[in-house]
């Protein structure tokens, strides 16, 4: 794999991401968005390396676009993971312990995202790289990555929240492969 490792990754010694994106092939991947070699890849090395390299994430094509709230809502990921989701969304709304954590606070402050999420669109012919039996990935567009962050947005819609912007942006992933 020319993909480097994350130094440390699962420690407290965990190397710094400027040391890490140090190390990107940047002239094998130069179209590989830093904000999804950060909050994808560094973060998730696990899950990344084990997975979606061999799910074709390298080759895919990246672009960053605004979603409405209704788009917004059309992501979808398993459906156990999806009751997750939304008990997630509706405990911001409940639980003061989760509306102090830092995320909670600037979503509830600012509106949006404090980075985008990442989904994969048109998915149907893809496998899942978790899914059983062959699963494939949900359309139109399959969360990748950020789950909290999506699900908090899924509540703040459903609860009209006063700073909900009405766009976000988001990383769509695609695969001209059929």
């Amino acid at each position: 794999m020319d993909i480097p490792s994350v130094k440390g990754y699962g420690n407290f010694d965990v190397e710094p991401f400027e040391a890490y994106l140090s190390r990107w092939p940047r002239e094998t991947y130069p179209y590989f968005p830093v904000c999804l070699i950060e909050h994808w890849v560094y973060r998730h090395w696990q899950d990344f390396s084990a997975y979606w390299i061999a799910a074709g994430a390298l080759e895919w094509s990246y672009k960053q676009l605004p979603f409405t709230n209704e788009e917004v809502a059309t992501i979808c990921t398993f459906k156990k993971m999806m009751e997750t989701m939304k008990f997630w969304g509706d405990e911001l709304f409940r639980d003061r312990l989760r509306q102090k954590s830092w995320l909670a606070d600037y979503m509830l402050r600012e509106g949006t995202t404090p980075v985008p999420i990442l989904v994969f669109e048109n998915g149907a012919n893809f496998p899942h790289p978790f899914g059983n039996n062959g699963e494939t990935m949900c359309t139109p567009y399959q969360l990748i990555e950020g789950h909290m962050r999506t699900s908090y947005l899924w509540g703040m819609h459903r609860e009209s929240h006063v700073a909900l912007k009405s766009k976000h942006q988001v990383w769509v992933a695609s695969c001209n492969v059929p």
